[in-house]
C-alpha cells in the first residue's frame, strides 16, 4: 500500500510546509497532547515530500513506544518528542541534500556535454597518444591497467602491518574501540600464521584458490599449537604428518575471518593495495551451531551447587563463591563482576545497586596500573541489587570489606595483570565446571548464567525496551537512549526482581555467614588448582 504524504504535510499562510501527526485517543493521555507539528523549513513541495518520508515510516515506533509507556504508566521525558523530530530531522536533510546534489552533478555533466562533444574529445585524446603527445605516456598506460600485476602489489606482511596500526588509530570513545594489546597480539598471531604456512607472497597473487588452499591446511593442523611443547618447533608439514586431532572448524574460520576483514579494509583504497577483491570473502561463515553458547539448565545448576567442594562451603578465595551468585542474580559479565570496586555498591532512591562503570577510585599504587574496562558505552548501567543477593549476605559482605580497608570486592585478584582480573576466575570457572560434569564444549561457559539471568527474564513476560539498560544492551531509538540513560532504580527494580529459580535451588546458595574463605584478602592465589575446597 502506498504511503500516503499528503496527509501528513500542509502548507502554513507564509508558504512553508509542515509535518502532522495525529495522537490516538487512546495514547493522548500518556503523549499530553493530540497532534504533533513541526516545520520542515521548505517552502518547496518536492523537498518537504522527501523530508516527510522517513518521519511518516518512524510513525509506528513512536505509536509503539507510546503504547509502552501507557502500560507501563510512564510519563515521557520534556523534550522526548524534540527529540525523536531531531534524530529523524536531521537524517532526512542530509539525505535530501545529497539527492539535490546529486541531481545539480547530472544537470553540471549535461551541461559539459553540451558544450564539447564527448566523442570529440575522446577522438582527440586517442591522436594525441598515438603520436605520442600526451606527456607520462607509458606512466598512463600503466596506471591504466587494474589491477597491476600480481608482483607489483605489496607483500602480505605490508597489508598485516598498515592494518593492525589502522586498528590502534580508531577514537577511544568511537563505535569500534582501539583493541586492547592482548587483542592486537591475537590478531597478528592469526593473521600472521598465513605467512608461516603460505609464506611472504604479494596480495594480488593471492586468489580463491590459495585462499581455500589455506583454509584447507588449518583445518588438519592441531589447536594451542603455540601452547603445548610437542608442537613448538615444528613444521608445517611435521604438524600435518602428525594426525594429531585438528583444531575445530569454528577456529580455522576465525583466522579466516580475520584476514578477510583486513582484505575488505584494504579494498577502500583498492588501488593503493592494488586488489579488486577479496579472496578471502566466505570462508568461515559456516554455522556452528553445536557450539553456541546457551544458558545453564536448572538441573545444572544442581550439579554446580550440589558438588562436595561446594558443599562444605570452604572456599580458598571470596570470587569462588560469589561469582556464580553475582552472575546469578545481576546478568553481568564476569570481567564487570571481577574488577568492582566496593564504592560501586550504592543506593539509589533508597534501593541497593551495583554501579558497572570503566571509573576507578583509585589511580595511584598496586591496584591502579589497569584502568576499569567495560565491553560498550551501553554497558555502563545501574542494576538493581536481587534480594535474593540480599538475603545470602552481599551487602554485609560489602561492609565487612569496608571496614577491614579494602577497595575491591575480590581484593585477591591482581588487578595488574594485562588479561585483566577475570583471567584466574575464568580459569578456576572451567576447572570446576569440568569437574562437576558439566563438559558440553563451548556450550556451557561462565556467560552461560548471563543468558539464563536474560532468557528467565524475557520468558516472564519482560519486554527487551526494559532488560536492555539493566544487562548493558543497546536501547531502542528514542525511549532507550533518553530516558533509560536516567539512574532511575525504582523503575529497574521490577525487571531484576522478575528473574526466578525454583526454590529447591535457591536454598543451596548459603549466606556469607555459613561460608569461610581459607585465603587472606590481600593475598593473590597462585590459582594453580580448584578454587574451591
Amino acid at each position: 500500500m502506498p504511503i500516503r504524504v499528503a496527509s501528513r504535510i500542509y502548507r502554513n499562510r507564509h508558504g512553508i510546509f509542515y509535518f502532522r501527526i495525529v495522537i490516538p485517543s487512546q495514547l493522548r493521555s500518556v503523549a499530553n497532547r493530540s497532534e504533533l507539528r513541526f516545520s520542515l523549513h521548505t517552502e518547496q513541495r518536492e523537498l518537504a515530500i522527501d523530508l516527510a518520508l522517513p518521519l511518516i515510516s518512524a510513525i509506528p515506533l513512536l505509536m509503539a513506544d507510546l503504547h509502552n509507556m501507557a502500560v507501563n504508566d510512564e510519563a515521557p521525558p520534556a523534550d522526548y518528542f524534540a527529540k525523536w523530530r531531531s534524530e529523524l530531522l536531521q537524517g532526512a536533510v542530509k539525505k535530501a541534500r545529497i539527492s539535490l546534489l546529486q541531481h545539480e552533478v547530472t544537470e553540471l555533466r549535461a551541461q559539459i556535454e553540451r558544450m564539447v562533444p564527448r566523442q570529440h574529445v575522446q577522438q582527440v585524446a586517442i591522436r594525441m597518444h598515438e603520436r605520442g603527445q600526451l606527456e607520462g605516456k607509458k606512466e598512463l598506460e600503466r596506471a591504466l591497467v587494474f589491477p597491476p600485476p600480481p608482483e607489483e602489489s605489496p607483500l602480505f606482511s605490508a597489508l598485516q602491518e598498515a592494518y593492525l596500526a589502522s586498528l590502534l588509530r580508531r577514537p577511544k570513545g568511537g563505535v569500534k574501540k582501539p583493541p586492547t594489546e592482548k587483542t592486537l597480539e591475537a590478531y597478528r598471531a592469526e593473521i600472521g600464521f598465513f605467512i608461516t604456512v603460505m609464506e611472504d607472497v604479494h596480495i594480488g597473487a593471492i586468489d580463491r584458490e590459495v585462499a581455500g588452499e589455506y583454509f584447507g591446511i588449518l583445518k588438519q593442523l592441531p589447536a594451542n599449537l603455540s601452547r603445548k611443547a610437542e608442537y613448538r618447533g615444528k613444521s608445517i608439514q611435521e604438524l600435518l604428518d602428525l594426525k594429531a586431532p585438528p583444531q575445530t572448524e569454528a577456529n580455522a574460520s576465525k583466522k579466516m575471518e580475520r584476514i578477510s576483514s583486513m582484505f575488505e579494509w584494504a579494498l577502500e583504497e583498492k588501488r593503493k593495495w592494488g586488489i579488486d577483491s577479496n579472496p578471502f570473502k566466505g570462508f568461515g561463515q559456516q554455522d556452528t551451531g553445536d557450539e553456541k553458547r546457551r544458558p545453564f539448565t536448572v538441573d545444572e545448576l544442581r550439579v554446580l551447587l550440589s558438588h562436595p567442594d561446594f558443599l562444605k562451603k570452604k572456599f580458598k578465595s571470596s570470587y569462588s563463591f560469589w561469582l556464580i551468585p553475582l552472575a546469578l542474580f545481576t546478568g553481568a559479565r564476569l570481567g564487570e563482576l571481577c574488577q568492582l570496586e566496593l564504592g560501586d555498591f550504592v543506593e539509589v532512591d533508597g534501593i541497593p545497586c551495583i554501579d558497572i562503570n570503566d571509573k576507578a577510585s583509585n589511580t595511584e599504587g598496586e591496584s591502579g596500573n589497569r584502568k576499569k574496562r567495560v565491553k560498550t558505552p551501553s554497558a555502563k548501567r545501574l542494576v538493581p541489587i536481587h534480594p535474593e543477593l540480599i538475603r545470602i549476605g552481599l551487602l554485609r559482605h560489602v561492609e565487612k570489606q569496608r571496614l577491614a580497608g579494602e577497595t575491591n570486592l575480590f581484593p585477591e585478584l591482581n588487578l595488574e595483570r594485562r588479561d585483566g582480573p577475570g583471567h584466574a576466575p575464568s580459569n578456576w570457572f572451567q576447572r570446576y565446571r569440568a569437574k562437576v560434569g558439566i563438559t558440553g564444549k563451548q556450550q556451557t561457559v561462565f556467560h552461560s548464567f548471563r543468558h539464563l539471568f536474560i532468557t528467565k527474564i524475557m520468558d516472564a513476560g519482560i519486554t527487551p525496551h526494559l532488560l536492555a539498560p539493566i544487562v548493558g544492551h543497546e536501547a531502542d531509538l528514542v525511549t532507550g537512549k533518553v530516558y533509560w540513560n536516567k539512574r532511575d532504580a525504582s523503575m529497574r527494580k521490577p525487571t531484576v526482581d522478575a528473574f526466578n529459580l525454583p526454590k529447591e535451588v535457591i536454598a543451596m546458595l548459603p549466606t556469607v555467614e555459613e561460608v569461610k574463605f581459607t585465603d587472606a584478602p590481600g593475598r593473590k592465589p597462585s590459582h594453580k588448582g580448584p578454587c574451591a575446597a
